[in-house]
């Protein structure tokens, strides 16, 4: 959970990676964009995951969400663990001093026992949920820059458009080529 950066970085360069063959010519009103020409070879352009995490505000305010999720969770069981673990002790100290049967220990032992299976069984639950809202947040992410990088494709005439991240697998990208401005533009624009 703590690696969520680091996942949503490779997803994105996954995503930017492998899009698509790109089809169509450059516009005129998309003049800013670097030239897709060259000289009959391949067009290409990138752009920068580092600042697409940093910069995507959807992104952003999805992380925080899970983020915010998983405090709030790690607290509350954080405290159910303390109160079982109070009880425990408590129960011990009563059996200790003699102030219970051995009958009534062995029941209130069962009970704690219980509660901790249900809380083990809590936070199994309660990771499986978090590990969904992140998949779907990653669907959802891939949804949203594909269909605007298809939005944009019919302005600019790319045949490859790849991610580029600071120690990635693309170890040298030439600035001239960088589209990552117009991409956040396009993906935070209001709709």
């Amino acid at each position: 959970m703590k690696n969520l950066p680091i996942v949503l970085n490779i997803i994105l360069f996954a995503l930017v990676g492998h899009l698509y063959y790109l089809h169509s010519k450059c516009d005129k009103s998309m003049a800013v964009l670097p030239s897709a020409s060259l000289s009959g070879g391949a067009r290409i352009a990138y752009v920068n995951g580092d600042t697409l995490d940093a910069q995507y505000e959807w992104l952003k305010q999805q992380k925080e969400a899970i983020t915010q999720r998983m405090a709030s969770a790690e607290k509350n069981l954080s405290n159910k663990e303390e109160a079982l673990m109070k009880d425990a002790s408590a129960l011990q100290e009563k059996f200790q001093g003699g102030n219970m049967t051995q009958a009534e220990a062995e029941k209130a032992d069962l009970a704690l026992r219980q509660r901790a299976q249900k809380l083990e069984e809590e936070k199994a639950t309660l990771s499986k949920s978090l590990s969904e809202d992140q998949k779907k947040a990653f669907n959802d992410l891939y949804a949203n820059v594909e269909a605007k990088l298809k939005t944009l494709s019919g302005n600019i005439g790319y045949d490859y458009i790849l991610s580029y991240s600071r120690g990635g697998q693309i170890l040298l990208a030439n600035d001239s080529l960088d589209i990552t401005k117009q991409v956040l533009e396009l993906l935070n624009a209001k709709e």
